[in-house]
């Protein structure tokens, strides 16, 4: 980022994206020969102008502790939209960059760990019927990654170390779902997600049902005075989402290679009204426990089966009506769909 900030500003900067990183990390960071034990936080704006008359841990210890002209700066810096600090970490200061995040109103300010974005595919039954598939497109997966591991504490698989929905207990569920708002906000840009009971004993060809999946999500709504213009915005963002983008499938569909998946769901996202964008599908070709994306979003989905299953609302994600013509070639089977795309 080029700028022409005076020397003491830029050392300002970097200390306070300094500070959103290891308090995101839970590191040990050193301030004027003092070294503060900072635990797994999510810094806030507020954080830098906020009054602590007594300190509870390292990180508000740190804050007390901060000069009082780095302070009086940051007040103001950190609500400037356009020139602060914020805007200087989004852009990306001196090689640190960080990323804005917003849950019911509240600005959380987080380091960016990964060098690009990626899509995670994943799957959950309900009593081997019933299908939830979900499209997770994620841009920071390293960042959603230490939000499982070093904020809710979750604990890995023992023979290929990894994060999975179904090895945890109802206490780390509970836990998760507590808090799945959260890590929806951390860990994705959208969400698209389908309930079906076509995948598991399919009918006809795999292929059609799963590019049919995909469409029904988008199509039969062309007339309708809302659904209309949302599906062509949706679709359009999801495409842009996962264009040339890392794809990561777990290994779940039946007669179907993960890396056809993957072309049929951009190659999909590309249509638009009897044609296709120029697209390009990139398959990682990882399995789970190498997989950083998928890890995350097995997690979200056998999150959000669970809510399916105990027939609660899906917040934040809303129904997404399906196209029935779609599914209709295969006889007594249903598809429901949601989406989250703030």
């Amino acid at each position: 980022m080029k700028t022409n900030r005076s020397q003491k500003e830029s050392a300002w900067i970097e200390l306070f994206l300094s500070i959103i990183r290891k308090a995101y990390l839970g590191e040990k960071f050193v301030y004027e020969n003092r070294t503060f034990n900072l635990e797994p936080t999510l810094v806030t704006p507020y954080d830098f102008s906020r009054k602590i008359r007594h300190p509870k841990n390292d990180y508000e210890r740190l804050l007390v502790s901060l000069n009082p002209s780095f302070k009086a700066a940051a007040r103001a810096e950190v609500y400037r939209r356009k020139k602060g600090w914020v805007a200087a970490g989004i852009e990306g200061y001196h090689g640190m960059r960080i990323r804005r995040v917003t849950m019911n109103k509240n600005v959380f300010l987080l380091p960016v760990l990964s060098q690009s974005n990626s899509v995670g595919i994943d799957t959950s039954s309900i009593e081997n019927n019933v299908t939830i598939l979900a499209f997770c497109f994620i841009p920071d997966h390293e960042a959603a990654y230490t939000y499982l591991e070093r904020h809710m504490f979750l604990p890995k698989t023992h023979d290929h170390p990894e994060f999975k929905w179904a090895k945890l207990n109802q206490n780390y569920r509970m836990r998760v779902l507590e808090k799945l708002k959260m890590l929806l906000a951390i860990s994705c840009d959208a969400i698209l997600l389908i309930e079906t009971d076509a995948i598991i004993s399919p009918q006809g060809k795999f292929e059609n049902l799963f590019r049919n999946l995909i469409e029904g999500c988008f199509s039969g709504y062309e007339r309708h005075p809302t659904q209309s213009k949302l599906r062509l915005h949706l679709r359009k963002k999801l495409f842009q989402l996962a264009n040339n983008v890392q794809v990561h499938c777990d290994k779940d569909f039946p007669h179907l290679t993960s890396d056809k998946a993957v072309k049929l769901f951009v190659q999909t996202l590309a249509k638009r009204n009897g044609w296709y964008e120029q697209y390009t599908p990139l398959y990682a070709p990882l399995k789970s426990h190498e997989s950083k994306p998928i890890q995350v979003a097995d997690i979200i989905v056998g999150a959000l089966k669970t809510k399916i299953q105990n027939n609660e609302p899906l917040e934040p994600l809303s129904p997404l009506p399906f196209d029935k013509r779609k599914i209709a070639a295969f006889k007594g089977r249903y598809a429901k769909a949601y989406h989250w795309a703030p």
